[in-house]
């Protein structure tokens, strides 16, 4: 073959790869837009061409408030990327997150945002029907009422290094709310999973761990929307090795706090000493495996600290901007105790109005603000009367529900008043009479619903009412537009939310 030949033939070659890279994505875009099963649903053509829209915002940390804006235009279902679907209907709650009728295969989480732990165990949050099944049994006993009462004294201590801290630290210069609910809330979830609590408190900063949880969870959701990008076997090379090594280190971390935990016996009065009391080693009837163990001991961490101490935040800064509701609020907390010594878990759950505030803050600022997708089953289903093919990516967000006006009154506004009863003396007639408190679900529902929720509801309503019960609240300057713009990869970024704490007035 002669020269001329040679680079005739490679010069094809090259150029019919250069035409099939252009085409292959083309043909792909077309593919979406005009034949894919889920091509007739309403929605932006740029999301339903390509996932790439979705994903930058993913990677922006703003796809919540991308999604909200897209379903304000195009009504309760819209297509967000070639394969995925987000709702914002009651009826889906029920239709794809609760026990499915027999013969009717369920809505499995996304396998795409199950971002497996280094140890390769799977905690309850994505673990299949029958380990799910397994680690709620082995965990039930820890978030029963008799296992409160058990976990109250610890609690109630921590709170009060909470209040003697803010006693010792408040009065003209604000403080960092935001910084002050962690360390509150991260000392007890410390206690009650792992024996001992992190010392945030008494040292008046951060665990380091607890800040590689928080750059966990940030790299968790970019990791996953790498993955949507088809990014995934890149990954080692595009996170940043720092990134990567802050999940080894969570790890090993998680790994000595539980074997320490472990060496503490079953008689701590914590999470772990129903579990521990059956614990072998290994995978039997009542038991879980160590690997179980630290993969389920850290997500309760996380779950159980960082969404208190950010419903505790919002409903501070939501007090602060509306001087009515907590005016309210103080009255009703300092009219019902004489003393802190009466004010424990289940004395507060008498308090109608403060439980309102905390669930129209759970509204208008979810602690979870992006939702954790199912999947369609693989032999398709239907939603709300309509065919979905299998494999299909299921969006339902509380924060999208929580702020459309076909749901709520005035949705952008703080009113504690639509969760009170009627014959509750700040009860509104009428206002809110048509609010469809279906879509408030923000412990989620079903058999995958959130198992520490009443423990939640009883440490949020404790926290709130000894700081109201001993301090007057006002917000700096510096955080009057505390919430606006701010970004959640999984979880939001809170700043410092900066907050004038002064004695009451006695």
């Amino acid at each position: 073959m002669d020269s001329q030949s040679f680079f005739g033939t490679n010069l094809n070659i090259l150029a019919i790869t250069c035409a099939s890279l252009i085409a292959i994505p083309f043909l792909w875009i077309l593919y979406n837009l005009f034949l894919h099963p889920l091509r007739h649903f309403p929605g932006p053509k740029s999301w339903a061409a390509s996932v790439i829209p979705f994903a930058r915002n993913q990677l922006r940390g703003t796809d919540n408030h991308s999604i909200l804006e897209l379903h304000k235009r195009y009504g309760p279902v819209v297509r967000i990327g070639p394969n995925d679907l987000s709702y914002a209907d009651p009826v889906v709650y029920r239709e794809t997150l609760t026990h499915r009728p027999a013969g009717h295969a369920e809505f499995p989480k996304c396998k795409t945002f199950a971002i497996t732990p280094t140890n390769g165990v799977l905690s309850i949050l994505f673990a299949n029907r029958d380990n799910h099944t397994r680690y709620r049994r082995a965990f039930a006993a820890s978030f029963s009422e008799k296992g409160m009462q058990q976990q109250q004294s610890a609690i109630r201590g921590f709170v009060d290094k909470f209040i003697d801290g803010l006693n010792e630290k408040g009065g003209d210069a604000a403080l960092d709310m935001t910084a002050w609910f962690n360390w509150t809330s991260f000392d007890v979830i410390g206690h009650l999973t792992f024996g001992e609590s992190f010392g945030c408190l008494e040292h008046q900063r951060m665990h380091p761990w607890i800040e590689a949880i928080f750059g966990n969870v940030k790299a968790i959701a970019v990791i996953a929307a790498m993955r949507q990008l088809g990014l995934g076997p890149l990954i080692s090379y595009l996170v940043p090795q720092k990134t990567l090594e802050g999940r080894i280190r969570h790890a090993e971390f998680s790994e000595q706090k539980m074997r320490a935990r472990i060496a503490m016996g079953s008689n701590q009065g914590d999470f772990l000493d129903p579990v521990l009391k059956k614990y072998r080693g290994k995978s039997e009837e009542g038991s879980l495996t160590f690997d179980e163990l630290v993969s389920n001991g850290s997500l309760l961490v996380l779950a159980g600290s960082e969404t208190t101490a950010t419903l505790l935040s919002g409903t501070v800064y939501q007090l602060c901007c509306n001087p009515l509701a907590l005016q309210r609020t103080i009255a009703e907390i300092r009219s019902s105790f004489a003393s802190p010594d009466e004010i424990d878990l289940f004395s507060t759950a008498k308090l109608s109005y403060t439980l309102a505030v905390l669930n129209e803050t759970m509204r208008i600022y979810p602690p979870v603000p992006v939702p954790v997708p199912r999947e369609s089953p693989a032999g398709g289903a239907s939603i709300n009367g309509i065919a979905i093919p299998g494999g299909s990516t299921i969006y339902i967000s509380q924060y999208v529900m929580s702020r459309l006006d076909n749901f709520w009154a005035k949705p952008e506004e703080f009113h504690p008043e639509r969760f009170l009863k009627e014959g509750h003396e700040y009860h509104v007639a009428g206002t809110f009479d048509n609010d469809d408190h279906s879509v408030f679900q923000p412990f989620s529902i079903g058999p995958r619903n959130c198992i520490g929720r009443n423990l939640a509801y009883a440490e949020m309503r404790l926290i709130l009412t000894r700081l109201l019960f001993d301090f007057d609240l006002e917000l700096d300057e510096r955080s009057k537009d505390w919430t606006k713009g701010q970004k959640a990869y999984k979880l939001w970024v809170k700043p410092p939310l900066w907050v004038k704490v002064t004695p009451k007035k006695v």
